[in-house]
Order: structure tokens, then C-alpha cells, then sequence
């Protein structure tokens, strides 16, 4: 990743709220340094404009040194405000915010940034007064109407600005969710016919000398497609559908695989009925079987697993197959990791997450997370 990439993607990092930054500090700085020097400038010339001394040597000496002062003070500030309340306040707080997407986020981003301003703007002129000995400046400013009325337009113009920057996003995101499902729709249309022929010719191959063990496949098969015919014409699904489709769809795996391939799937009463977009799940472990466990003589076991972490839903299928490193047995696109982390992004924000880790002990970990799942 270049410096420019990196920089751009902090800038979008700068939007959201964060426990954990993962861009580096230098990085960061360079953002707040801009910000303060943007407005320091800003403000500088518009007073003296205002004051008739803009390029003196007064406006070199006094002005422009005191305006960087406040827009250091203003950017220390912002810094402890947001950073203070994404430390303090609990996972749950930020992930609800997050999820906004109505005038609610437009008005909590709105007032933190006024008060931190606000706030920044009366330590500034307070440590001028002290600096260049302007007793009184500071009461002075307060007690002027025009002041108020220049920062109730500039709060103005910031609130219409940040307002207008997340209805866009919004947009943004319900446009990226509908070109998201048409993929999704595309590639089940290429992956079902090529599953459906695959066992059927299996169930074929079985009817002469193992007819028991091809009409086993057969029931499997009809299980599997009751359970997900229905999900593949909805918007959504819940928990409780999905493991039931990964029920059928494992238990003809084991058909075909045999004692190769063992399974465990672990759902909690209480989070059966968490909506979510359907095939969220599957073709994780259908690259855990198909990249994990079907290249190993030995096979292995698939686990999958949901829980509630710190308010968030985590739904984890694990393998002890191959591990991330192991040569696959095809190239693949990632179109499929691609379109399930384009989803979660569509419908809960940045914060919900996919991530493929290495398991301890061998195989591979792909975590779905989503915050406040209900």
C-alpha cells in the first residue's frame, strides 16, 4: 500500500469510531497537523480581512501565531473528545452508532464536534491572553455578539456539511447492497447447477452396487434443498435457518466423504432467531471442506459456532485441514469472501467484519462478526 493509499484510507478510518486504530500514529499525525494548519491559516485571514491587517507584520507576529495557538487547542480537543469517548464508552455504544443510519448520527457527530470546538476556541484565546499578555481579550470575545454569531454559522455550515457527507454515504451503501445481492443471485445461479449435477451424479453412480447409500444421499439432498430454496428467495434469514441448511448440506458431505469428515455445529437458543442475509455462512464452509479438509487423506472436522461477544454476534466455522498457507487445490477469485464482506459492510456498516485467521493446532478460522445483532 502507498503512503497516498494509506493516508486516504485513515481518512476514512477518521470517520468511524474506533477502540483499536490500526493505522500507523505517523500517519494519523500527519492528518491532525493538516487540520490544524488548514484552520489556523483559515481563520487567520478571515480576521484580518475583517481586521484590515491581513499581511502586516502585526498579522505575521500576532495574528497568525495566535490563530495556529487556538487551532492547536481546537485539535487537542477533538482528539481527547473522540478519542476519550470511543476508550470509555462500551463496544455496544459504538456499534450502535455505527449502525445509524438516520439523522441520529448526523446529530451525535454534530454536537461532540461543536462542544470539542467550543471548547478548543475558549482554552486558545485563554492561553493567548496568558502568551502575548492581552489581559481580558478572552471576556472581551465572549461578550461580542459577532463572535457567537460567526460560530453558530460556522456550526451551522459544519452540521449541514457532515449531514449531507453521511446521506450521501448512505446512498452510497444501499446502492453497493443492491449491486451486492445481484452478485450474490449471479453466483448462486453458476454454483447450484454445478452442485445439483454433481449429486445427482453421485446418487446415480450409487444405485447399482450401494442403493441403501444412494437413496441416504437422495433424503440428504432433499433436506438440504427444503432448507435453502426458501432462504434464496428472501432478503433475509435467521440463525436458526442457516445452521439448518449447514445441517443438511454437511450431512451430504459426510455422505460423500464418509468418516472422513466430521462435524459440530453449536447454536444457542438465544440467538436462534438473529436476522441475517442468507448464504452469509455456507461458502465458508464449503471452502473449509473443499480447501481444507478434502485435500488431507485423514480428513478432519468442521466447527461452527455462534456466540455473543461484547454485545456483537460472532459466528465462527473452523477446520483442522490445510491452514491458509497450503496450495489450493483450484485458483479462486475470492469473489465469494469478496461478496460476503461487500454484505456486511451494506447492511451493518464498517464494523461488521469478516477475517480468515490460522487456528491454533492447524487449519484456518473464518470469523463473521456483526455488531448489535438482535
Amino acid at each position: 500500500m502507498t503512503f497516498t493509499e494509506e493516508f486516504a484510507q485513515a481518512l476514512r478510518h477518521q470517520r468511524m469510531l474506533m477502540k483499536h486504530r490500526p493505522d500507523r500514529l505517523r500517519v494519523r499525525a500527519l492528518i491532525y497537523l493538516v487540520w490544524l494548519v488548514g484552520f489556523g491559516f483559515l481563520f487567520a485571514i478571515i480576521n484580518g480581512v475583517q481586521s484590515g491587517r491581513l499581511g502586516s507584520a502585526n498579522w505575521w507576529r500576532g495574528d497568525l501565531p495566535g490563530h495556529m495557538l487556538v487551532s492547536l487547542c481546537v485539535t487537542v480537543c477533538f482528539f481527547i473528545g473522540f478519542r476519550g469517548f470511543e476508550r470509555l464508552a462500551p463496544q455496544r455504544w459504538l456499534d450502535m452508532i455505527t449502525g445509524w443510519r438516520d439523522w441520529r448520527s448526523g446529530a451525535f457527530f454534530s454536537t461532540l464536534s461543536v462542544t470539542c470546538s467550543l471548547t478548543g476556541v475558549v482554552i486558545g484565546f485563554a492561553a493567548v491572553d496568558r502568551i502575548w499578555q492581552q489581559e481580558g481579550m478572552l471576556s472581551r470575545l465572549l461578550a461580542k455578539p459577532g463572535f457567537w454569531a460567526q460560530f453558530l454559522a460556522i456550526s451551522v455550515i459544519v452540521t449541514v456539511i457532515i449531514g449531507l457527507r453521511y446521506r450521501a454515504r448512505w446512498k452510497q451503501e444501499m446502492l453497493q447492497a443492491r449491486v451486492t445481492e445481484a452478485q450474490l443471485k449471479l453466483l448462486q445461479g453458476q454454483i447450484e447447477p454445478h452442485f445439483l449435477f454433481n449429486t445427482l451424479a453421485n446418487v446415480q453412480s450409487l444405485i447399482d452396487f450401494d442403493p441403501e447409500r444412494a437413496k441416504r444421499m437422495l433424503e440428504r439432498f432433499t433436506d438440504y434443498l427444503r432448507a435453502s430454496l426458501g432462504q434464496l428467495r428472501g432478503e433475509s434469514t435467521t440463525l436458526a435457518q442457516e445452521f439448518a441448511m449447514l445441517e443438511a448440506y454437511l450431512a451430504l458431505m459426510q455422505l460423500r466423504m464418509g468418516e472422513r469428515l466430521r462435524v459440530q455445529l453449536m447454536l444457542p437458543p438465544e440467538l436462534a432467531g438473529i436476522e441475517l442475509p442468507p448464504l452469509l455462512v455456507q461458502p465458508l464452509v464449503e471452502n473449509a471442506i473443499h480447501h481444507g479438509l478434502e485435500p488431507k487423506i485423514a480428513g478432519g472436522e468442521v466447527r461452527v459456532t455462534a456466540c455473543r461477544e461484547g454485545g456483537a454476534l460472532i459466528v465462527d466455522v473452523e477446520d483442522d485441514g490445510q491452514g491458509l498457507d497450503a496450495p489450493k487445490r483450484r485458483a479462486g477469485n475470492g469473489m465469494a469472501l469478496g461478496n460476503i464482506r461487500a454484505r456486511l459492510t451494506a447492511r451493518w456498516g464498517p464494523t461488521a467484519t469478516l477475517e480468515l485467521q490460522p487456528r491454533e493446532g492447524g487449519g484456518t478460522r473464518s470469523r463473521i462478526r456483526i455488531p448489535s445483532a438482535a
